[in-house]
């Protein structure tokens, strides 16, 4: 078996820093895609639940107003019997 021969210092670091420069571009590839693609669709669903849940807000303060409206006007029924 002959001996494996290390590589010279420098190309490890070029390799280093070739792996360092890709990896950058990656990540900028990735805040982009972030950033134009998955954050806007996001919003979009974000305010369509918003919507979603104000409606239901909204009919549960009616349902509210309708059941304290029955409780006053049966209290009043009852103090002027």
């Amino acid at each position: 078996m002959g001996a494996q021969r290390m590589p010279e210092n420098g190309n490890i670091m070029d390799k280093f820093e070739e792996m360092g420069r890709k990896l950058d571009e990656e990540l900028t590839k990735l805040r982009r895609f972030v950033e134009d693609d998955l954050t806007p669709e996001t919003e979009k669903r974000t305010a369509q639940f918003l919507r979603e849940v104000s409606e239901k807000l909204t009919e549960a303060a009616g349902w509210l107003d309708t059941r304290r409206s029955a409780r006053e006007g049966s209290k009043s029924k009852e103090t002027s019997a």
